[in-house]
């Protein structure tokens, strides 16, 4: 009863504004149905707008043209309701939803040799078609009707959808279709693909990313065999922290390699990881694909870490003094003076958990410390011509000199 009721009163507003939107010239059904699209659902803006134009038939008693089975349009009001004939573009639109097959075709053709499984559509409206629409809703409100953009991208993507036989996907498409109107154009935007792994640096002298003084790093080793697979454009490897160029790092540490406008996003996970272990240099385990929310989080990640560091000394090292190492826990750090060029100098604190230690021949010693992330290692030791407070030096009251340094396990949630 209810619903009979406001359809006794919804009906005749939508007949009253619709012959209001044709007496101001032709309307296409899609443009036409879209101004009251939220009113009844499970029906195409289309099917709307024809059903209108049989119900302002019906009403008027005029006899339509004969219908077009593909989209009811084409029906003559002009005895009743003044408006053009049927060849003139829709006043809204310019005629853009009689186009969106063409458009669709683009599409398709764009997408050759380029493979995927989802995309999402995203348009960019004309200057004149946003003014279009503006002026339609100041005649007749917007209190029912649903936006000109996301009735293209939904069955403009319908259409692209049943030409390639991909599947939409806004939240995370492999490519992206940017219908430009106000240029006419149709761009494809390959998205990249993301690979989540863990990796160990078996040598010394190589940066873990980009850097102009070294010709190979960390992050070209583990992309080599993608780029070659997936011929894109570029890549980036984010990783959870850094190693020193001159450190090793024997603990497996996370990262998300991501792969820019890759043609092929499928590979054989093992069989790159087998390929990149036969370097000799870097070791990777666990590949998976991943996402751009996995970037976040790992780059997020703040783990304590255990290093393995051989110091020396020109002086025989104090045994006497070495268990008072024990008892330093907050260390002040200035910015190292070696990593001033990249970061701002400002004093940070951290925090050493436990040490341990090895005298060597030599006047020699290796240490194993346990700090929390962000802990510069090297200048904890060697105090960094007092930067660092304190130091090992300054308690050892005799200057260190940092040999070897080594990542020997990250510390990350569920790993003790």
């Amino acid at each position: 009863m209810i619903v009979f009721i406001l359809a006794i009163e919804i009906i005749p507003m939508v007949l009253d504004t619709s012959k209001e939107i044709l007496q101001k010239g032709y309307v296409c059904d899609n443009c036409l149905g879209r101004q009251f699209a939220q009113l009844l659902s499970g029906f195409t803006n289309r099917e709307r707008g024809c059903s209108i134009r049989i119900a302002l038939a019906m009403e008027y008693s005029i006899k339509p043209f004969p219908i077009d089975k593909a989209n009811f349009s084409g029906l003559n009001f002009r005895k009743k309701i003044q408006m053009p004939d049927r060849h003139e573009p829709c006043k809204t639109c310019s005629g853009l939803f009689e186009n969106l097959d063409k458009w669709a075709g683009q599409a398709e053709k764009k997408l050759a040799g380029i493979e995927c499984r989802t995309f999402v559509v995203s348009t960019m409206l004309s200057r004149a078609l946003v003014q279009n629409e503006e002026s339609l809703w100041e005649d007749i409100g917007i209190e029912h009707c649903e936006p000109i953009k996301s009735e293209v991208n939904r069955e403009l993507g319908k259409l692209i959808a049943e030409k390639t036989g991909k599947e939409p996907d806004e939240s995370n498409p492999d490519v992206a279709f940017i219908l430009d109107l106000e240029k006419n154009a149709l761009r494809l935007q390959i998205n990249p693909v993301y690979v989540y792994g863990r990796y160990r640096k078996l040598v010394r002298g190589i940066p873990q990313t980009k850097w102009e003084m070294y010709k190979e790093t960390v992050e070209d080793i583990i992309a080599k065999p993608f780029m070659r697979e997936s011929g894109g454009s570029g890549h980036s490897l984010h990783a959870s922290g850094r190693e020193d160029i001159d450190a090793r790092c024997l603990a497996w540490r996370p990262f998300v390699l991501e792969i820019e406008s890759p043609k092929k996003r499928a590979f054989q996970l093992a069989k790159m990881e087998a390929e990149i272990g036969r370097t000799k240099k870097v070791a990777v385990s666990g590949m998976r694909y991943s996402d751009r929310k996995e970037v976040v989080k790992v780059k997020s990640l703040m783990p304590d870490k255990t290093y393995r560091a051989i110091a020396s000394s020109e002086k025989p090292i104090p045994r006497e003094l070495l268990p008072k190492l024990r008892k330093l826990s907050l260390i002040n750090q200035q910015t190292p003076a070696r990593v001033m060029h990249r970061r701002a100098d400002k004093t940070r604190v951290k925090r050493m958990k436990s040490v341990s230690w090895k005298l060597m021949p030599k006047n020699r010693i290796e240490f194993t410390i346990k700090g929390s992330a962000g802990l510069y290692i090297k200048e904890l030791i060697n105090g960094d011509s007092g930067r660092t407070r304190p130091s090992f030096s300054s308690v050892l009251e005799i200057p260190l000199k940092v040999e070897e340094l080594d990542v020997v396990k990250i510390h990350l949630p569920g790993n003790k």
